[in-house]
């Protein structure tokens, strides 16, 4: 009976084999992260090119930054996914990343649901090449997790899936598990789980200016005056970082419906943006 249960434990891929560990990786099953440190730390040398992982932590502390190399690589031959994001994506900022601006579906369902069956049928389609997804009630048991993974891999899709730093000791199918924080002027990763791999390592990576800017109190940010700088010019580095913070900031105001990407929105009759 035990041996049963251990058997049926491993065909669900709940636990692997210790001579497992340290499999070879194909350069194609995977995608480099365009951080060193990550691709070392992490067991088969970038992120997967399938499956879910999941990213624990605050929103806006540089989540999608850590993102950005790997999708822009990504995405050459599909496109990609935004399911009830907590902000609008902002196009002009996409375009600046390298994110092909008609190459962004973004899909607005009202319910859990609705949220639950849109994921699966974006990650299952094989039309995308990336899924990211903030679901309104993050703590999902284990089999909508599951469900969730195993679309991703029928799909051949990168599932991204946000989810509250709360949530780090909640058991989950996803091969890679990293819990993301705020740290002065970096971004530090601590993986939670890899499979294959092992995990505990942590590490910091240095953040861009405009980031840590945001997240200061809006009085400490450099002020620009257009008359005084035309005449005397005594701040150009307040001048680079407010270039910076118009650059990289991902998401905008939710009113903002102009430079929004292509919008699906289930369960209204609501027209698309």
């Amino acid at each position: 009976m035990k041996n049963h249960s251990l058997n049926q434990l491993l065909d669900e891929r709940k636990l692997w084999r210790g001579q497992q560990l340290r499999r070879s990786v194909a350069a194609s099953d995977r995608l480099s992260t365009g951080f060193s440190t990550l691709d070392s730390a992490l067991h088969i040398g970038g992120w997967p090119r399938s499956g879910s992982t999941e990213l624990l932590g605050e929103y806006g502390i540089g989540e999608l930054w850590l993102l950005l190399p790997a999708l822009r690589e990504h995405l050459t031959d599909r496109p990609m996914a935004w399911l009830n994001p907590p902000y609008l994506p902002y196009t002009p900022a996409l375009a600046a990343q390298g994110l092909a601006v008609g190459r962004q579906l973004l899909v607005r369902p009202k319910t859990l649901s609705e949220q639950l069956w849109a994921a699966e049928e974006l990650l299952r389609s094989g039309a995308y090449a990336a899924v990211l997804s903030w679901f309104s009630e993050p703590d999902l048991n284990d089999r909508q997790l599951r469900r969730l993974h195993i679309a991703a891999l029928e799909g051949q899709c990168w599932h991204l899936h946000f989810r509250p730093a709360s949530l780090a000791q909640q058991i989950s199918p996803a091969p890679l598990r990293l819990n993301l924080s705020a740290v002065k002027q970096a971004l530090q990763i601590n993986i939670i789980k890899q499979q294959g791999g092992h995990a505990g390592q942590q590490l910091q990576l240095a953040r861009p200016a405009a980031l840590y800017l945001q997240q200061s109190c809006a009085v400490t940010w450099p002020v620009y005056n257009s008359t005084s700088v035309a005449k005397t010019q005594p701040h150009p580095q307040a001048l680079r970082k407010i270039s910076l913070l118009a650059n990289t900031g991902i998401f905008t105001s939710a009113t903002q419906q102009d430079n929004a990407v292509n919008v699906i929105k289930t369960g209204s009759n609501e027209p698309s943006h």
